[in-house]
């Protein structure tokens, strides 16, 4: 059986005497060194979803300013597309100008060598008449 005597007292306190030291040794800096690494882990995670949301900040500030550029670009190209047009269009117009201008100077050489050929053939017409009726009379005309 069991005996209550003065051992059990001693036991007793013992265990109380235990259970302060290690509570003061072993204990509390167990529980004070995960109440730090808690918090440090709190810490770490808000720094984390702070960070991801400055991310998500950035990425959509990034979309933005892509999309902006591209916008610009766009611009850009139509702009250029249209002064490239322009430039075609006034190249053309100085191209069919000067075809025009040696168009004409052309046709009138053409006229005037015609007007030249015309009374240079008239004049050897007038010869070669004089000459045939001469031949077929058999007489001088004068």
């Amino acid at each position: 059986m069991i005996d209550i005597d003065w051992t059990l007292i001693a036991q007793i306190i013992n265990f109380l005497v235990l259970v302060f030291l290690l509570n003061i040794v072993l204990f509390r800096p167990i529980r004070n060194s995960l109440k730090e690494r808690q918090a440090r882990l709190a810490a770490q995670e808000a720094e984390v979803s702070g960070l991801t949301e400055q991310g998500q900040g950035i990425g959509e500030e990034i979309k933005e300013n892509l999309t902006a550029a591209k916008r610009q670009g766009l611009s850009q190209k139509e702009a250029m597309r249209q002064e490239g047009a322009q430039a075609e269009a006034s190249l053309l117009e100085a191209v069919k100008a000067e075809v025009d201008a040696k168009w004409a100077e052309v046709e009138k050489k053409i006229k005037e060598d015609m007007a030249k050929a015309r009374k240079k053939l008239k004049d050897q017409a007038q010869s070669f008449a004089q000459a045939l009726a001469a031949k077929i009379l058999g007489r001088e005309l004068s």
